[in-house]
């Protein structure tokens, strides 16, 4: 970890970070502190196969569309 104030800054905008949403600066801050920080890497590498898992939820049929419809909520 290399400074805990902005690990949780960081962490904070791994979703929108994902997104894509983030402005240019703040992405490109982002994607630097994540190149040297194995704390906040791991973080954005669970977040990663999350979204993987939801994505591939998208094929798992009908009687998991309940279960999809609370993980997507």
């Amino acid at each position: 970890m290399l400074n805990p104030e902005e690990c949780r800054e960081i962490v904070r905008q791994l979703w929108p970070y994902l997104d894509g949403a983030l402005p240019d600066e703040l992405q490109a801050r982002v994607s630097a502190h994540l190149e040297s920080c194995l704390d906040c890497r791991s973080h954005y590498d669970f977040e990663t196969a999350f979204l993987e898992a939801v994505r591939a939820s998208a094929n798992l049929g009908e009687q998991f569309e309940p279960l999809r419809a609370r993980v997507l909520a």
